[in-house]
C-alpha cells in the first residue's frame, strides 16, 4: 500500500530632501521652434553627438590611430529626443557601449529609500562622500531594493527523539498526488534594511496522500473486503443512526469502522493509553504537515486535523494529549479552515488549499469566495474572473461576490461589464447603506476608466459615496467602520483625480482641499493601528496619481518620501512574501506617477536614477501578478524611458538594449495602443529602439523592429493619427541600415521614400 507510518499502541525624523538642480532652458527653446526647425536642432545638436561619435568610437581600430569613418546619421522622432534633452546628463560620466546591464544609483529617490529603510530599522543615516559607490546596482539583471540579498536559514525544530520500541500497527498511505503551489519562504532579514523577498524559483507541492489502516482505505474499501481481511466484526449503531463494525484488537482498546452504503466511511482507532500528540504525529510520519485545530463551542481545542492525509487526532480538551486517531476520506472543509487561518501570513499556501478544496467539492461556496479575494489581491485577474463566475453560479444573489467581480472586470478593462454588475447590485431592494456607498464609489471609478471618461458624473458618484459612508464612521460594528473609512478615502482621492483630469475652474485651490480632507481621514486613525500604514500607502498613491494628472496638484517629492516610509513600515509588519510583492507593485505605480508629475512640472533631475528605482519596484511587484495590457504598457513605458536615457545621455547602447529586450514583449500584441489611438507612437518607439540594436551589431533585430515600426506608423498615417512627414525618420534610418549592409538598391528606395515623406503636407489638424 505504499510507504508505511506506524501508530504506537501507547503513544527619528528624516533629513530634508536634497536641493534640486536648476532646470535648463531647453524646454523653452523647444516650445518656440517650429516642427521643422525643432527636428533640425535635435538632429544636429543631439543625434550627431550621440549616434555619430559613439558609432565611430565603437568601430575597432587596426594597428594605429586611424579609425573607420563614422556611420551616417540615424534620426529619432522628436518626442523621443526630448526624453533625454532636459536631464543633467553633462554631470554624469559617459558609459561605453559595452557597459553592463545595470546602473549605479547616485541620487534622487534612492536617498529617500535609504532613509526610509534606515528609519524602519532604527539605524542612523550617515552621509558619506562614498555613499554612491556602496549602493547596490539596480537594473534589469538585479532588480533588488536592498543592499543584501535574502537567504533561507535552515530553521525548523530539532528532530524529535526516537520513541522506545513498542507494539505498532501500520497506517499505510497511497502514493502522494503532487499539487503545485507557489513557494513560501522563510527570510533572513538583515539589520540595516528588510529585503524584498526573492521570487519563488521552484513551486513546492501539496502532497495529497490519504491514509489507510491495515489495507483498508476510507471511501474505497467495501464491507465484504474488510471482513475478508480482518474477519467478522461486531455490529453497532450510534445515537446518530450511523452503523458500523468494531473489533477489539490488542494493543488498542477498540477499532471502529463506520459504513455508508456498504463502503467504509471512517476508521476510528481508540488508543489504550494517552500519548503526546507530537510523538504520535512523528510516529505516523505526519509531524511536518500543517494542521488545523478543531475547537468546541467554547473555543477549546479538541483535536488536530491533517488535511492531506485525512487524519484527525482527537485530544483531551485543552491539551496536547492524544486519545484516538480517526481516518476519513479527504474533505474540503479542513483545507478551507486551514486557508482561513493562514490567509494573512501564507497566502500562497492558502490559495493551494482553496484550489484543492474546490477540486474536491466544486460547489463549495466559501472556498470560491476566499479564493476570489486572494486572487484579486495578487492581481491574478483572469483566474479571479473565472472563480467569480463560478461563485456567482453557485450563489447568484451574493452581493459581495458581485461587487468583487466588478472590481476584477474593471481591472481587466471591461468597463461596460463592470458597470453592469454594479448597477445590478444598486438596483436590488433593501440595499444596506454601506453597499450603497460602495456601489457609488465604484461607479465613480468606472466613469474615470471609461472611454471617454465622464469626470462630472464621476464627481457626482463620489459625492454620493461620501454622503452615504460618513454616518457609518461611528457605527457600532468595527468592520463597518473600517469599510466606510476605505470608501471615504477612495472617494475623496477619486474626486481630486477627476478634478485634476477634467476641465474645471480654480483647480489650484480645489485640489489641495480634497487632498487635505483625504489626509484627515488617515490622520484620524491611531498611528499604532495595524491599518494605518496601509491607509497611508493608499493616500500617497492617490495623491501622486493626482499630481501626475495635473501640474496644479501636489508637489510630488514629499509624497514620495511618505510613500517609501509607508512601504518600510508595512514591510516590517507583513511576513507573507506574496503580500510584500503587492506592496512593492503599488509603490512602483506611485513612483511612476511621481515621475510623470515631475515631467509635468518640467523637472527631469535624477530622471535616470529615479526611473531605475521605480522599475525595480515594479519588476519585483509584478513577479506574481497577471499583468493586464494597461499594466504591460505602463511598465513598458518606464523601461523604454530608461533605455532611451541610457542611449541619449550616456551613449550606452548595450545597456539600453537590455531594457528594450524587456519592452518589446510587453508592447507586442498590446491592445491599448490601438484602442487609445497610439499605434503611431508605438511604431516610432520601435524605430527608436532599433537604433541601439544597430549600434551593438544586432542588425537583424534592428531591421525587424524598424520595419515593424514603419508598418505601424503607416497604419497611423492612414487613420490620420500621424503626419505623413513623420515617416521620413524611419525611412531614412532604413536607408542608412541597408547602405551599411551594401544593399544599395534598398537603400536608394528608402531614401526616395524618406524624401517624399519629408515633402508631404501636414494632414492633421
Amino acid at each position: 500500500m505504499g510507504r508505511e507510518a506506524y501508530v504506537p499502541a501507547n503513544p527619528g525624523p528624516l533629513p530634508a530632501a536634497p536641493d534640486r538642480v536648476v532646470k535648463e532652458d531647453i524646454p523653452v527653446a523647444m516650445q518656440r521652434c517650429s516642427r521643422a526647425l525643432f527636428v533640425r536642432f535635435l538632429v544636429a545638436g543631439v543625434a550627431a553627438v550621440t549616434l555619430t561619435s559613439l558609432a565611430s568610437a565603437a568601430e575597432p581600430t587596426s594597428g594605429g590611430p586611424t579609425t573607420k569613418a563614422p556611420r551616417p546619421l540615424m534620426r529619432l522622432p522628436e518626442w523621443i529626443e526630448s526624453i533625454g534633452g532636459r536631464d543633467q546628463s553633462a554631470a554624469k560620466p559617459a558609459v561605453p557601449p559595452t557597459a553592463p546591464s545595470t546602473t549605479v544609483l547616485t541620487g534622487g529617490w534612492t536617498e529617500l529609500a535609504d532613509e526610509a529603510a534606515a528609519k524602519a530599522a532604527n539605524a542612523p543615516v550617515v552621509p558619506s562622500v562614498d555613499a554612491a559607490a556602496s549602493k547596490p546596482a539596480l537594473g534589469p539583471e538585479s532588480s533588488v531594493l536592498s543592499a543584501e540579498s535574502d537567504s533561507q536559514p535552515a530553521g525548523g525544530d530539532a528532530t524529535a527523539a526516537a520513541a522506545p520500541p513498542q507494539t505498532r500497527i501500520a497506517v499505510e498511505t497511497r502514493p502522494a498526488v503532487a499539487v503545485a503551489v507557489p513557494a513560501q519562504q522563510t527570510e533572513a532579514r538583515p539589520a540595516a534594511a528588510p529585503p524584498v523577498p526573492r521570487s519563488p524559483t521552484e513551486a513546492p507541492t501539496l502532497a495529497i496522500d490519504p491514509a489507510s489502516f491495515r489495507g483498508v482505505l476510507p471511501g474505497k474499501t467495501t464491507r465484504e473486503e474488510i471482513e475478508a481481511t480482518w474477519g467478522p466484526g461486531e455490529a453497532f449503531i450510534r445515537e446518530d443512526d450511523v452503523n458500523g463494525l468494531f473489533w477489539n484488537v490488542e494493543p488498542f482498546e477498540r477499532i471502529e469502522v463506520t459504513l455508508d452504503d456498504g463502503v467504509v466511511s471512517s476508521i476510528r482507532i481508540k488508543l489504550a493509553e494517552p500519548v503526546a500528540l507530537k510523538q504520535l504525529a512523528t510516529q505516523m510520519e505526519i509531524a511536518d504537515l500543517r494542521t488545523v485545530s478543531i475547537l468546541d463551542e467554547n473555543g477549546v481545542s479538541i483535536g488536530e486535523v491533517f488535511p492531506e492525509r485525512g487524519v484527525v487526532i482527537s485530544v483531551k480538551p485543552g491539551t496536547q494529549t492524544a486519545l484516538a486517531v480517526l481516518l476519513e476520506p479527504l474533505d474540503p472543509e479542513p483545507f478551507v479552515l486551514r486557508a482561513e487561518g493562514e490567509i494573512d501570513h501564507a497566502s500562497a499556501s492558502a490559495i493551494a488549499d482553496l484550489e484543492y478544496a474546490i477540486e474536491i467539492d466544486p460547489r463549495h461556496v466559501r472556498a470560491h469566495r476566499l479564493l476570489l479575494a486572494l486572487l484579486s489581491e495578487q492581481g491574478r485577474w483572469q483566474q479571479a474572473d473565472a472563480i467569480a463566475e463560478a461563485a456567482e453560479r453557485l450563489d447568484s444573489p451574493d452581493i459581495w461576490t458581485q461587487l468583487e467581480h466588478a472590481e476584477v472586470l474593471l481591472a481587466l478593462g471591461r468597463v461596460a461589464d463592470a458597470r453592469s454588475k454594479v448597477e445590478a447590485v444598486r438596483g436590488l431592494d433593501s440595499v444596506p447603506p454601506l453597499v450603497t456607498a460602495q456601489t457609488a464609489r465604484m461607479l465613480g471609478r468606472i466613469e474615470l476608466a471609461a472611454e471617454p471618461a465622464d469626470y462630472q458624473k464621476s464627481v457626482v458618484h463620489f459625492e454620493e459615496a461620501i454622503r452615504k459612508a460618513t454616518p457609518l464612521g461611528t457605527h457600532q460594528s468595527k468592520a463597518i467602520q473600517k469599510a466606510a473609512r476605505e470608501v471615504l478615502l477612495d472617494a475623496h482621492l477619486g474626486t481630486a483625480l477627476a478634478i485634476a483630469r477634467g476641465t474645471w475652474q480654480q483647480k489650484g485651490r480645489v485640489i489641495p482641499k480634497w487632498i487635505a480632507r483625504s489626509e484627515g481621514i488617515v490622520g484620524d486613525v491611531a498611528a499604532d493601528t495595524p491599518d494605518r500604514a496601509r491607509l497611508e500607502l493608499e493616500l500617497c498613491r492617490g495623491v501622486l496619481a493626482v499630481a501626475a494628472s495635473s501640474a496644479e496638484g501636489a508637489e510630488s517629492l514629499p509624497w514620495v518620501k511618505r510613500l517609501l516610509e509607508a512601504r518600510e513600515k508595512l514591510d516590517s509588519q507583513i511576513q507573507d512574501p506574496a503580500r510584500r510583492r503587492q506592496i512593492d507593485w503599488e509603490v512602483g505605480l506611485g513612483l511612476a506617477d511621481a515621475i510623470d508629475a515631475a515631467l509635468k512640472r518640467g523637472d527631469a533631475s535624477d530622471m535616470l536614477e529615479n526611473a531605475t528605482l521605480t522599475a525595480a519596484y515594479l519588476e519585483r511587484g509584478a513577479e506574481l501578478r497577471e499583468l493586464t495590457d494597461a499594466d504591460r504598457r505602463k511598465v513598458g513605458d518606464l523601461l523604454f524611458r530608461i533605455g532611451i536615457l541610457h542611449s541619449l545621455q550616456q551613449g550606452a547602447h548595450a545597456t539600453a538594449v537590455t531594457w528594450f529586450d524587456k519592452v518589446v514583449p510587453l508592447w507586442e500584441a498590446n491592445s491599448t495602443f490601438k484602442t487609445q489611438g497610439d499605434i503611431g507612437r508605438l511604431g516610432e518607439s520601435f524605430v527608436s529602439m532599433a537604433i541601439s540594436y544597430w549600434q551593438v551589431e544586432r542588425r537583424d533585430d534592428a531591421l525587424a523592429l524598424s520595419r515593424k515600426g514603419v508598418d505601424m506608423m503607416v497604419e497611423a498615417v492612414d487613420l490620420e493619427q500621424l503626419e505623413e512627414r513623420s515617416l521620413a525618420v524611419p525611412y531614412g534610418n532604413l536607408s542608412t541600415m541597408y547602405a551599411e549592409q551594401g544593399n544599395d538598391e534598398q537603400s536608394k528606395t528608402y531614401a526616395e521614400m524618406a524624401s517624399r515623406a519629408e515633402a508631404a503636407e501636414t494632414r492633421l489638424r
